[in-house]
């Protein structure tokens, strides 16, 4: 009796243990959260891992959205903006938001219901720390191959399944037999090495993803807890965890073994000698498979809530920032003050597109091709975040395709010109289907002679300005303004002109641009003093209108070479790299360097 009771008063003290430890590792869990609260964390995401649910599904959109392709992906750094974004706390919210930003809604009431739920995350701290805590068990990095593990066919159950079972009891009598001194340990040896042979070769079909099977208890587990909340904002989400979880709970509880780990490797030994790993696994894999939709409906379902958790505090940190107004009236595409949130000191500015047209010309670094990505990042951001970086964007909903970054492929044996040529191509395709496209397009054809270059350039922009689609064009070929026009509406950046150089102000302008600057910039970053005057000489050779656009500032040829007020004819001086280097009431260049923004570049 005594022995009952020291025991009954063991057990009793060691619940009570128990339970003050979870306690405190839940209040530590919950001041963690708190403290990263509208933070940037600052490890970096892992865009590889995130991309995984992505590459499982393959290319699978649903109907209310499309597809955001690799080539504009890579084009706006979406790479960057989703390290940007990405404060989510497992793996399934990391893949989630990978997949939400591959793929824009076109859908306005799907969108509404999205900033809501946002927005009540947000808010609401009471409920977002419940969704937090019950994604808890999901931290752990094996969760992060669920994806594969899930998307994967899963292999047959192998006609020798009946073995495992029973090797595992063989293992456990030939220890007791062997520690009895009733067998000769050598039996138990060979045994040893038949468990070796036959686990081995039943787990190679599953490779690294066996251990994420493990995890799907803690996926339905924590799906479990979300379908309890009380909170009315997770109303929808309920119903759909409810219908997913009412034929997977039972395989949480016969493959916990699986996710059972220890820092020592002895469950690693356990599954070879007793085959507990392959017995918990197949017990219940035909009805994995049966219910593989659910499963995979409860992971992309989990793994949203943290998304959207993740861009609630990426709210709560940024300021300048809007809800995007959405109009069935697709005349309606205004946008103002927006910038790029990835650049710091952004400067914002406003478009109308009106026509549906706009050709933005302007000199080397003003700003143009960081205007073009400004307008598709928030374009793109509007229609999977519901987050806009600016005060106003009333537009249709779009499909964005870019045409910006080319290069060579090496690879694929693609010359620049080559690549170009499909890039495009694919916008012009793109015209040819349904819905409203936003086409952007950086220095079209800049791979290959003048001439044709802009014979195509115009038959091209005159095809892509249908009167339904919105075109967004940069360029510094300034004969394009008067061959496009009407059809496309002009506006420019520019710089000013100092006494000792150039200045910027990154801020759009009506009209076209009227200065260059390219012989300029060859004295600023230090070519050979010589090669900067002749080339001026060669344009006061060849004609007046080369002459004004060598000269920065003016239309008309005022600052001309040679003068103190152009302060470009004989090469790099050091006032005029000073200005570049100090502000004068203006923006000047450093503003936008690849050093201090590694993610962008500096403007072109």
């Amino acid at each position: 009796m005594r022995f009952l009771a020291s025991l009954a008063i063991l057990m009793a003290a060691s619940l009570s243990l128990v339970a003050v430890w979870n306690r405190r590792r839940r209040s530590a869990r919950l001041r963690r959260l708190r403290q990263a609260w509208g933070h940037h964390p600052a490890e970096e995401s892992d865009l590889e891992s995130a991309s995984l649910l992505y590459e499982a599904k393959n290319g699978e959109v649903a109907e209310v959205c499309y597809r955001l392709d690799d080539h504009t992906w890579d084009d706006l750094d979406f790479g960057a903006l989703f390290s940007l974004i990405d404060r989510t706390s497992t793996p399934a919210g990391a893949q989630a938001l990978y997949q939400l930003l591959r793929h824009p809604l076109l859908d306005a009431e799907a969108l509404s219901r999205r900033d809501r739920l946002i927005e009540a995350l947000r808010a609401n701290q009471d409920l977002r720390e419940e969704v937090q805590m019950a994604l808890w068990p999901l931290e752990a990095e094996q969760t992060t191959y669920l994806p594969r593990a899930l998307w994967s066919a899963l292999p047959r159950k192998p006609a020798y399944a009946w073995v495992f079972p029973l090797l595992g009891v063989a293992s456990f009598a030939a220890i007791v037999l062997v520690l009895f001194g009733s067998l000769n340990p050598l039996w138990l040896l060979a045994l040893l090495v038949v468990d070796i042979v036959v686990h081995t070769l039943a787990r190679r079909p599953w490779g690294a993803y066996f251990h994420a099977f493990g995890y799907l208890g803690a996926l339905i587990g924590a799906a479990d807890k979300l379908s309890a909340s009380k909170h009315e904002e997770l109303a929808a989400i309920r119903a759909a965890l409810e219908e997913n979880l009412s034929a997977t709970r039972s395989i949480a509880k016969r493959i916990a073994w699986l996710q059972y780990r220890d820092e020592w490797g002895i469950r690693d030994y356990l599954d070879i000698f007793f085959m507990l790993d392959l017995s918990a696994f197949y017990s219940v894999a035909e009805r994995i498979e049966k219910n593989i939709a659910s499963l995979r409906a409860l992971l992309e379902t989990v793994g949203t809530l943290d998304a959207l958790i993740s861009v609630a505090s990426l709210r709560t940190e940024r300021q300048g920032r809007c809800q995007p107004e959405f109009s069935e009236d697709a005349h309606t595409y205004e946008a103002t003050g927006l910038f790029d949130p990835l650049l710091a000191d952004a400067v914002p500015n406003s478009l109308v597109f009106a026509p549906r047209s706009l050709l933005i010309t302007g000199s080397n670094m003003a700003g143009k091709t960081t205007f073009l990505k400004t307008l598709g990042v928030n374009a793109i951001l509007a229609q999977t975040i519901a987050t806009v970086f600016g005060t106003r964007y009333a537009a249709p909903l779009v499909r964005v395709l870019s045409s910006i970054g080319r290069r060579d492929d090496l690879v694929e044996g693609k010359s620049y010109y080559m690549a170009e040529l499909e890039s495009v191509l694919g916008l012009i395709r793109a015209s040819e289907e349904g819905g409203v496209h936003l086409f952007i397009l950086d220095e079209i054809f800049r791979g290959t002679n003048s001439v044709e270059r802009q014979a195509a350039s115009v038959e091209v922009l005159r095809y892509l300005a249908n009167g339904r689609d919105y075109v967004l064009v940069a360029t510094h070929d300034l004969a394009l303004c008067d061959l496009v026009a009407p059809t496309y509406a002009n506006y420019h950046f520019q710089e000013q002109v100092k006494d000792d150089g150039l200045a910027f102000d990154y801020t759009l302008h009506a009209g076209p641009s009227t200065t260059r600057n390219a012989i300029a910039l060859l004295g600023l970053v230090g070519y050979p003093e010589s090669i900067v005057r002749n080339a001026l000489s060669r344009i006061r050779e060849d004609g007046p209108d080369l002459k004004a656009a060598a000269a920065p500032g003016s239309a008309g040829g005022r600052g001309a070479p040679g003068s103190r007020s152009g302060g470009l004819s004989e090469g790099p001086s050091p006032s005029f790299r000073g200005t570049l280097a100090r502000g004068r009431g203006l923006r000047t260049a450093p503003a936008r360097t690849e050093r201090e923004h590694p993610r962008r570049g500096a403007p072109r």
